[in-house]
């Protein structure tokens, strides 16, 4: 199989840490498929599009591209250039793409289809008096917990109006959505497949932190705010619960149209009512991520994940045997070719 492997090689401003955080996924699944005989070419996606050219000689496109130069709005374009070329690539269409990274569009699309949203709206001058405290201040149209740090969640009046302020410089849009006190859980998607609920616990946070995932704790590895939120999959809950948790975030997932492999980020109430946060495509992949461990939670170990998600790609573009056939491992007369 020729399996190309896009990503983003990053804007002028990124640090080595921030590449080498997008090569990590990356450099791994290529190690997974060459070792199988595959041939991989690992091919950063630019503006000029050349990339595009390498994708249409390639049986199976792996898409980690986030962005195109840092901007993360452009990963919709390339999941849709990929898509008008009729070009097999995992993980999910450049609607769904599109449409949850816009935070407003999904919660207008989720609502409508019956499912429950914390109160929100995106800022136009001033936070209607009436709206429900306390709330959290969110860019409208960014991912991986973009703008998210302690001062996130507002108690009063006066804290909303300075932190939609400070929001407002930084970003186009700011979303501000009701705060949902309660227990925060995940539950993740591979093809057809649920996955384990995870929970994430926040016991050990810094005193006076909010018990939300900041940036920080996402991607500040040792930083107080990721120490204090610890994953515990499969969560420790009740079967009960699992199940409602599980059925909304299936409902989220398919009005979203998701598709490939995702992730649906919930809060349980202390009524025990699920919410949902946000439906999150093509989450991050690399071996420590969320969806890698409950991927373990059911048995799959890393290879076996990324693997899968290549199958449900083929499966879809070619049928099941032309996706067993090209996912076999190779007979190697000579080692593989990574680029």
């Amino acid at each position: 199989m020729r399996l190309v492997i896009l990503y983003d090689p990053g804007a002028d401003d990124w640090s080595a840490d921030d590449v080498a955080s997008v090569l990590k996924a990356v450099d791994d699944i290529a190690t997974i498929f060459a070792a199988r005989g595959h041939t991989v070419h690992k091919v950063p996606v630019r503006l000029d599009l050349k990339w595009l050219g390498a994708c249409r000689r390639a049986d199976l496109v792996y898409n980690l591209c986030e962005g195109v130069h840092g901007v993360a709005h452009w990963e919709d374009h390339v999941a849709a250039a990929l898509e008008m070329a009729g070009i097999p690539f995992t993980g999910t269409g450049s609607w769904t793409m599109a449409a949850c990274r816009r935070k407003a569009v999904a919660n207008a699309i989720l609502a409508a289809a019956g499912l429950p949203i914390p109160r929100w709206l995106v800022v136009q001058g001033r936070v209607p008096d009436e709206f429900p405290l306390p709330a959290i201040v969110k860019p409208a149209a960014e991912d991986a917990s973009a703008g998210l740090d302690r001062a996130s969640v507002c108690i009063d009046r006066k804290q909303l109006r300075q932190r939609v302020a400070a929001m407002t410089e930084q970003f186009d849009e700011v979303l501000v959505q009701q705060y949902i006190a309660g227990r925060e859980f995940n539950v993740g998607f591979v093809g057809d497949r649920t996955l384990p609920v995870a929970e994430l616990d926040f016991t050990g946070m810094p005193e006076g932190s909010w018990p939300i995932l900041t940036y920080a704790a996402k991607w500040h590895v040792g930083s107080p705010e990721d120490l204090g939120s610890v994953p515990v999959c499969p969560a420790q809950i009740s079967q009960r619960l699992a199940d409602r948790i599980t059925r909304v975030a299936e409902a989220a997932w398919r009005t979203m149209q998701g598709k490939g492999y995702g992730r649906v980020d919930l809060r349980v109430d202390e009524q025990g009512r699920p919410w949902v946060l946000e439906v999150n495509p093509n989450p991050d992949l690399t071996d420590s991520a969320g969806l890698s461990r409950m991927g373990r939670a059911v048995g799959w170990d890393y290879s076996e994940l990324v693997r899968r998600i290549a199958e449900v790609a083929l499966r879809e573009a070619q049928g099941v045997k032309a996706a067993r056939e090209l996912l076999a491992p190779v007979a190697r007369t000579r080692a593989s070719r990574t680029a």
